[in-house]
């Protein structure tokens, strides 16, 4: 299981240039100063590698991973048709759940159009969000120095834990 957040792919797009922006914005949600580096690979034969293209478009783009440097989470972005896929591993941590809000609010700010939630509402009951109403639901308050425990403090900023549930309509 996964937690998805789509947006509408409305151009193509440098994922390298986007890296910057995300990793600023996973800084402003989690209210610290700096997060480390993100990273970009490809998913190729289930081996993660070195990326040999960077652009997002619809119905050519490889399956992308990003990271943050150091840390296990990972976030994937797959384009299909006139959409683009983020997923989160429904069991990972609140700071997969950062990094995934802030790449999908980086795309959606790039592209100009709305964040689609799944069918979790995992971030909101809402099933469109514009990116600056998602980034104020989750916005930290600045209180902490480390990005791994101002992660911590999302618990109560998102609406449920799927890892305790499953999806409406899909029984227990």
């Amino acid at each position: 299981m996964s937690i998805d957040l789509y947006l509408e792919l409305t151009r193509p797009i440098s994922l390298r240039l986007l890296l910057p922006k995300a990793r600023a914005m996973l800084a402003e949600i989690l209210g610290v100063p700096s997060v480390p580096e993100l990273t970009l690979h490809a998913l190729e034969g289930g081996e993660r590698v070195e990326v040999a293209t960077h652009e997002l478009i619809p119905e050519g783009s490889p399956l992308f991973l990003v990271s943050m440097t150091g840390e296990p989470e990972t976030v994937a972005l797959n384009a299909h048709g006139t959409h683009v896929s983020l997923m989160m591993a429904s069991w990972r941590s609140n700071l997969e759940y950062a990094l995934g809000a802030a790449l999908a609010i980086a795309l959606a700010r790039e592209l100009g159009v709305r964040i689609i939630h799944d069918d979790w509402g995992f971030f909101s009951d809402e099933r469109q969000i514009s990116p600056d109403d998602l980034l104020q639901r989750l916005k930290i308050a600045g209180t902490c120095s480390d990005y791994q425990e101002a992660a911590a403090q999302l618990e109560g900023r998102l609406d449920r834990d799927p890892r305790k549930a499953a999806p409406p309509g899909k029984g227990t």
